[in-house]
């Protein structure tokens, strides 16, 4: 299953994952609280005590994980923090620092050759 955002609300975790059978879950607390197949346009609802909650994906205008998905409590958005977009950043950086080291190594090998050739005898 492919996690595409985590939020806190009211000291419960909610994910949004994707399966690979193409389905959508939004998990409570690590329990499946909803289920449909992944399409544009899919609203998931559930309940926490008497609160109604609303999570729907977003336009891709919105950006690829930042705020890719919409959480209302009771009709009313609520802003959250989707907890994945922080991790993806550092995940991010270390793929540029291994791009540059295995840059820097193929650049250091190419200048070893060209400043000591082998001599053949």
């Amino acid at each position: 299953m492919l996690k595409r955002a985590l939020y806190y609300v009211d000291n419960h975790k909610i994910e949004v994952v994707h399966t690979l059978f193409g389905k959508e879950k939004v998990l409570l607390n690590g329990k499946t609280v909803s289920k449909k197949i992944s399409d544009a346009g899919v609203e998931h609802t559930f309940t926490i005590g008497e609160n109604r909650y609303w999570v729907a994906q977003r336009d891709a205008s919105y950006g690829d994980k930042l705020n890719r998905f919409e959480v209302r409590k009771n009709g009313s958005p609520i802003s959250l923090v989707n907890i994945l977009s922080q991790k993806s950043s550092n995940q991010m950086f270390a793929v540029v620092i291994l791009c540059g080291l295995g840059s820097g190594f193929i650049l250091g090998v190419i200048i070893y050759k060209l400043l000591w050739p082998t001599v053949s005898s």
